[in-house]
């Protein structure tokens, strides 16, 4: 992800174009889920909106802004905008199906650098996808390959409380073993008499 962040200026900017890559080339719905960055910086959710796919920040490695506190978008062109959370925010919209195993024709919003720019997604195997991300033309763009995740993240706003309360993880592996032994500690619901 550096060669491809630091020629876009960010490593959302890299997320954001990678999670576009799809699983199979005749299945959209293969699309969705979460992918992320080639360094483990970033994960993205992927969804669809309308006959697109769009995706939104799920997970940051390092989420916390200049203020200590979660990640805004402190770098956007429009001040109204500035104090949205990066975490849950879109950066890839409308991207569409373009060949056998491509996806592009959307927006990509890099967050890093409060700009937007062009990218396409190449299908490499059901879990890796070849991103690149490009200004005016894919010619001047850079690339690299992401990969599918699977499991559990925390949310956006569990993030935001473990970053409060100083408790942030950054290792996955580690914050779903923490949940699985909590989840193992609570009482069973009560099972209604019949």
């Amino acid at each position: 992800m550096r060669i491809l962040a630091s020629w876009l200026c960010g490593p959302l900017a890299a997320v954001a174009v990678a999670a576009t890559g799809t699983v199979q080339a005749n299945a959209a719905e293969k699309l969705d889920g979460y992918w992320m960055d080639s360094h483990g910086e970033v994960i993205l959710d992927i969804r669809p909106c309308g006959k697109a796919r769009c995706g939104k920040v799920a997970w940051l490695r390092k989420p916390r802004g200049p203020n200590g506190g979660p990640l805004r978008d402190f770098r956007n062109t429009d001040p109204k905008l500035r104090r949205r959370f990066v975490c849950g925010l879109y950066i890839i919209r409308g991207f569409t199906k373009q060949g056998s195993s491509t996806w592009g024709d959307g927006t990509v919003y890099i967050p890093d650098h409060g700009m937007s720019v062009s990218g396409y997604a190449q299908v490499l195997g059901s879990n890796r996808v070849k991103v690149t991300g490009y200004f005016l033309l894919p010619i001047f763009g850079s690339s690299e390959v992401w990969t599918r995740v699977k499991g559990a993240l925390p949310t956006c706003a569990e993030q935001a409380e473990m970053i409060k309360t100083g408790r942030w993880i950054e290792d996955l592996s580690v914050w779903r073993a923490k949940r699985a032994a909590a989840q193992e500690k609570k009482p069973a619901p009560p099972v209604a008499a019949r």
